[in-house]
């Protein structure tokens, strides 16, 4: 059984310009101890996807259809107060900026314990700030930075220190979304290494949101590929980075450097579509050096093909 299933998920932001239509008709199954990645370019509704399973769209957007079963439980119809015992210690979440999501007032050691006093796991504040120190100690951050804030640390350790946060909850599901955009390549790998570790030992299932594919390929078991709002292909890995089935999944390895420069880099010509005004069809034909008439005139339904599913008319 599917640990999360999202079924025909719509959301839409009521701008002043006009709705913009930023996830459409999304259907996505999750199994337990899977680590699934979702890419795109910025603006694909990729995010969005995820802040929608949180039940964290911010105003002026909405769900207007669509359901996130976790379990046995749609996520979409929850009240505020049903969606706290959810939020945390059932699915965790890594934002994108650290700065932004720790308080700089406040010491981490007392973030991490007011997270573990707020959803019950301990009722005790010494406890909560002992449990605080081993989830420190955990992504590799020495106890004595208990009492630091987070001015104090740089960029890759207080990424680590919201990992933390989120761990120490022990989650079935950890969404980490764009968790070492700022980062440089180094310490990015040690974050992705930290995760994968994490993985394993709490048995996580990880949700990965990244515009690079390569470091998805590299640590996924899954990608999910989206483009203006709508999942184009999705399937394993090896499937996806060997035999891109999606013209716009292979424009997205196109455009990817390898490690030792033999590869011809190639852009995406063109850019996304304003999705207050979409194009009609599938809205990368106006990208698409394989487009058919076809294409202009309607979204075409899923294909599976082997273990993927891809949106194409190239394969009706």
């Amino acid at each position: 059984m599917s640990l999360l299933r999202i079924k025909d998920l719509n959301i839409v932001y009521y701008t002043l310009s006009g709705p913009v239509k930023a996830v459409v008709d999304a259907s996505l199954e999750i199994e337990p101890g899977e680590w699934v990645s979702i890419v795109g370019e910025s603006g694909s509704g990729k995010s969005t996807l995820v802040y929608g399973i949180m039940r964290l769209i911010p105003p002026p957007g909405r769900i207007v259809s669509g359901s996130i079963i976790y379990k046995d439980t749609d996520l979409a119809k929850l009240s505020e107060k049903e969606l706290r015992r959810i939020r945390g210690p059932e699915i965790g979440m890594i934002f994108q900026d650290p700065m932004t999501s720790l308080d700089p007032l406040r010491r981490i050691g007392d973030q991490i314990a007011e997270a573990l006093l707020e959803h019950g796991i301990v009722s005790d504040k010494e406890e909560a700030l002992e449990r605080a120190k081993k989830a420190l100690k955990e992504v590799g951050i020495p106890e004595n930075r208990i009492n630091s804030y987070p001015h104090q640390l740089s960029g890759g350790q207080r990424q680590r220190v919201l990992i933390a946060a989120a761990v120490a909850l022990q989650p079935k599901i950890l969404i980490a979304d764009e968790p070492t955009t700022a980062l440089d390549v180094v310490v990015q790998a040690k974050i992705m290494d930290l995760l994968e570790e994490l993985k394993r030992k709490y048995n996580m299932t990880i949700i990965l949101i990244t515009h690079d594919i390569a470091l998805a390929a590299e640590r996924s078991t899954r990608i999910v590929v989206m483009y203006a709002g709508r999942i184009v292909e999705d399937g394993p890995v090896d499937e996806i980075v060997n035999d891109p089935k999606h013209p716009y999944t292979e424009g997205l390895l196109e455009s990817t450097p390898d490690l030792w420069g033999e590869k011809e880099i190639k852009s995406i010509p063109g850019n996304p579509p304003d999705l207050r005004n979409p194009p009609p069809g599938c809205p990368f034909h106006p990208r698409c050096p394989k487009a058919m008439k076809v294409c202009r005139e309607s979204f075409p339904a899923y294909t599976r093909l082997n273990k993927r599913r891809v949106a194409c008319h190239l394969y009706k």
